[in-house]
């Protein structure tokens, strides 16, 4: 009786021992969870950060071709012309820089849309004329001899074509152009020397860095064009290939 009595408060004791072991491995287990998931939410946390430190740095490098055609994009769209096709410019320097091309059919002026005063338009564009654009990414010389850009077209609803005049300066071809037409119209002298100065005001957005500009007498329809030719950076003249188009005049 004794014997029996002793063996059953041994087999409680060990059960009761079982019991807190087994609670204690489930304490440990949730804690160790615990300390993992507090481990990995500030870990998180800290890549999180650590990402949002690195994007900037990483904007601010060094800029690339993309990038720049990208701006220059931009560039011409603010100014209302339709982009054409990257090309790149070929030299012996072996840099390759890169540019886009343009177009915008009139009327049309450059900045401002469609400028009229006195229900007289005078835009830089006329109907069934064509303003090309041209500008290359980077540091370009933007003084001395300016002929070197070209523009090739091709109108396919009237089948006409042709190689149109050099490329000046986009900023003195837009200003030239609206001045002349400012003249023959029957504006006063004050209107005009208003007008002129809204229009310099808003092609201040366009960089000198060999950007060219062109009129041409396309006639209206569909115009497929592209625009090719040489600028100067320094010494070394760069040979730029087709900027492919088609615009509608």
């Amino acid at each position: 009786m004794y014997r029996s009595r002793v063996t059953s408060l041994a087999d409680r004791g060990r059960r009761s021992v079982t019991g807190i072991a087994q609670q204690s491995t489930a304490l440990v287990g949730r804690a160790a969870a615990s300390a993992t998931d507090a481990l990995a939410v500030p870990g998180a946390r800290a890549l999180a950060t650590a990402r949002t430190f690195t994007s900037p740095i990483q904007a601010q490098s060094a800029p690339v071709p993309v990038d720049g055609v990208e701006a220059a994009n931009r560039l011409l769209r603010q100014l209302g012309i339709t982009t054409f096709t990257p090309t790149v410019g070929l030299s012996t320097d072996l840099t390759f820089p890169v540019a886009v091309g343009g177009a915008v059919a009139g009327p049309y002026t450059p900045g401002i849309g469609n400028l009229t005063i006195a229900n007289v338009s005078v835009n830089a564009v006329r109907g069934g004329e064509i303003l090309y654009g041209f500008l290359p990414v980077g540091v370009f010389a933007d003084f001395g001899d300016k002929s070197g850009v070209h523009v090739a077209w091709f109108n396919v609803t009237t089948l006409r074509g042709g190689l149109g005049a050099p490329l000046g300066g986009l900023t003195d071809t837009v200003i030239d152009a609206v001045s002349k037409r400012v003249k023959s119209a029957p504006i006063p002298p004050v209107m005009y020397a208003g007008t002129v100065s809204r229009l310099k005001r808003a092609l201040r957005v366009i960089p000198s860095n060999g950007v060219r500009g062109g009129l041409v007498d396309t006639g209206q329809g569909v115009v497929v064009c592209a625009v090719y030719g040489t600028v100067r950076r320094g010494r070394t003249s760069y040979f730029f290939l087709p900027s492919i188009g088609v615009t509608r005049a």
